[in-house]
């Protein structure tokens, strides 16, 4: 069961992804925000796949800033923090949708992913106006940017609830991303090392 998970982590988080969507629309008369989250999770399986596979090579990316050989199977298992966050992010609002501050890590996560994919061109030194994943991560900015109006405009936030919506996302960002370095045998703490190295070639 170990060796199906690692091996299809992608695949299994597209099908409980894709489930969710079923469900939700099974029971139908959702609230706006559950209606944000429906879109989010559409947009993250897209996202994924692009990022991945069609064309891929983010994570191809990564490992040669890190000047390490990504195999294919841990290509493949390294889906399974990123599934793992998304999942939380995603299904957490679709249930607690009363509650507005539980779609915020979702929407700062939209907003970062947004940003991320367009300094990932210049980090990366990429060819051409594009990096892995980029155009569906340039709609969750839209859609994160669109939510936080919405938020606002109804006052169903306060500034507290920003806060934390973003130390929740950075927190739980920053231990899916600090798992991945140790899936492939490096330290968390030499990523921003690499990084800056990285942007000053």
């Amino acid at each position: 069961m170990t060796k199906f998970i690692k091996s299809y982590a992608l695949e299994i988080y597209s099908v409980i992804s894709i489930a969710a969507l079923v469900v939700a629309g099974i029971i139908g008369d959702l609230s706006v925000l559950q209606k944000f989250v429906i879109v989010y999770i559409f947009l993250f399986v897209l996202h994924e796949w692009e990022e991945m596979h069609y064309p891929g090579g983010f994570a191809d990316l990564i490992a040669k800033m890190l000047g390490f050989e990504l195999t294919a199977d841990i290509k493949k298992a390294s889906r399974i923090p990123t599934s793992i966050l998304l999942l939380t992010f995603t299904l957490t609002p679709l249930i607690l949708h009363k509650y507005p501050l539980a779609i915020l890590p979702l929407a700062f996560l939209g907003l970062f992913e947004g940003i991320i994919h367009i300094l990932a061109i210049k980090l990366f030194k990429c060819p051409k106006f594009y990096s892995p994943g980029f155009i569906t991560a340039e709609i969750q900015g839209i859609v994160s940017i669109i939510l936080f109006s919405y938020l606002i405009k109804h006052s169903l936030i306060t500034y507290i609830d920003l806060i934390i919506g973003l130390v929740i996302m950075i927190a739980c960002f920053a231990t899916m991303q600090k798992t991945l370095t140790m899936m492939i045998g490096f330290k968390y703490s030499d990523l921003p090392k690499m990084i800056k190295k990285q942007w000053n070639k």
